[in-house]
């Protein structure tokens, strides 16, 4: 076999094609407002979402005061927001169980929320170490003087993101005071989230949890909407990735 390089011109044209291509291609907008949509108050429901794949948003009232990055999120909607959006290539029922009716021991993925009193094992994130990668506190501040570098005023909000590095800091989060108490009586530096959530459970089930889903579609075009969704409206605070999971 003869080898050669021949370069990408050719194909960064093809490329530039198909860039124009999906140009016109519609994905729901910010309030999700054509997006099929249910309220979770226990198992049962998820029977309502259709067997597949595809992506979904998770919206809540209850308040996450904790980004997983530094990045734009997107505005609230109503008294609540989206705080986690995904995609599931075979089930996104069976990935809603995991992020929203989470067994405590799980150890698939789930959305970080609730502290994790055990062992740390796969996919478990921490939520307060001295070192390495942590959650981040928005904190806010006033500008003391002006500045031409960054257009800021004397009196301006500036807004900081603060990694959570001690048991203090982490008691900003929004946690029950049974979790306060937990964390307290660990005496450990490195505390973890465990794995998912159950809103079945008194701290969650006084709030409202809804899902927004997109089943049944190639997974090329579920890629892109669920891609392009966070380009034009930010990336849900608990995501850990502006791409994939």
């Amino acid at each position: 076999m003869k080898v050669k390089i021949v370069g990408n011109k050719k194909w960064k044209l093809e490329e530039k094609k198909f860039l124009k291509a999906i140009e016109a291609v519609r994905i729901p907008n910010a309030q999700l407002d054509d997006v099929d949509c249910l309220q979770l108050k226990s198992k049962a429901d998820l029977n309502k979402i259709p067997n597949g794949g595809g992506c979904y948003w998770i919206w809540t009232s209850e308040p996450v005061y904790h980004h997983l990055h530094k990045n734009q999120t997107p505005e609230p909607i109503g008294h609540g927001e989206i705080i986690y959006n995904g995609i599931a290539k075979d089930d996104v029922r069976g990935r809603i169980e995991k992020h929203l009716f989470a067994k405590t021991n799980q150890t698939w993925s789930g959305i970080s929320v609730d502290i994790f009193n055990g062992r740390a094992q796969s996919h478990h994130k921490k939520a307060c170490s001295p070192k390495g990668k942590v959650p981040f506190i928005k904190t806010y501040k006033k500008a003391k003087r002006d500045s031409k570098n960054k257009n800021l005023k004397k009196g301006d909000e500036i807004i900081k993101f603060e990694s959570i590095r001690s048991v203090e800091q982490l008691c900003k989060i929004n946690l029950s005071q049974y979790e306060k108490r937990v964390i307290k009586s660990m005496k450990l530096k490195e505390i973890y989230f465990r794995n998912g959530i159950d809103i079945t459970k008194p701290k969650h089930k006084k709030h409202n949890f809804f899902i927004y889903f997109i089943t049944g579609l190639s997974s090329m075009y579920l890629d892109f909407v669920e891609k392009k969704w966070r380009i034009n409206n930010g990336l849900p605070k608990l995501c850990s990735y502006s791409t994939g999971r």
